[in-house]
């Protein structure tokens, strides 16, 4: 109990840091106006996972919002927030060397929040069975995403990923990752929920 209480606090802690943080560097090395700028911060997958992750902490450590002290929420959670770690941690992380600040605040969101976040999930009690068909809901958040991004970069011109970018690698291109992301979200979605039902 003393462990699971002190990843509450400090992904509560970090967790704050790194996307106030975040936003404060995206904003000062803007190269558009403010609105878009704020417009493409929660493009972001990362950074949407992340403040699910912090409002979950934030409402256990405070025992304020019921609805993320569900073992459901969190198990669809952890399952965004394992794939922004996979993703970046396999993709982008070689696409990019960010300095200073920024790598440490890229570090938090896509290595440490997550496993933090993880390990907060797997030392829940967990009492109830979680169905398979449970998975179908834990996709609806991510495939809304999708839809909106590409919306939004058909209006903006802006795709959060490089493997979003319709206008640098073709629909046909972002058609085929988009399902290769799906399959993995697919995967680990099974992984997660079969790992809450052997825990029960």
């Amino acid at each position: 109990m003393q462990n699971k209480k002190f990843i509450l606090i400090l992904g509560f802690l970090l967790g704050w840091f790194s996307l106030i943080t975040q936003f404060i560097i995206m904003i000062q090395n803007r190269e558009d106006g403010v609105f878009d700028t704020i417009v493409r911060f929660f493009t972001f997958f990362t950074i949407l996972s992340n403040i699910l992750v912090l409002m979950c902490f934030t409402s256990n450590l405070f025992n304020s919002s019921s609805f993320f002290k569900s073992y459901k929420v969190h198990t669809a959670i952890a399952v965004y927030i394992s794939i922004v770690a996979i993703i970046y941690n396999i993709i982008l992380r070689f696409i990019w060397d960010p300095t200073g600040l920024q790598r440490i605040v890229d570090e938090l969101l896509h290595v440490v929040n997550p496993i933090l976040f993880v390990l907060y999930w797997f030392m829940a009690k967990n009492k109830i069975s979680i169905s398979y068909k449970f998975i179908f809901k834990i996709l609806i958040f991510p495939i809304l995403y999708l839809i909106t991004v590409l919306l939004i970069g058909n209006y903006s011109n802006h795709y959060p990923y490089p493997f979003l970018d319709i206008n640098a690698i073709g629909c046909t291109r972002v058609v085929i990752n988009s399902m290769g992301i799906a399959l993995a979200f697919l995967l680990v979605s099974l992984l997660v929920v079969f790992i809450s039902n052997r825990r029960i």
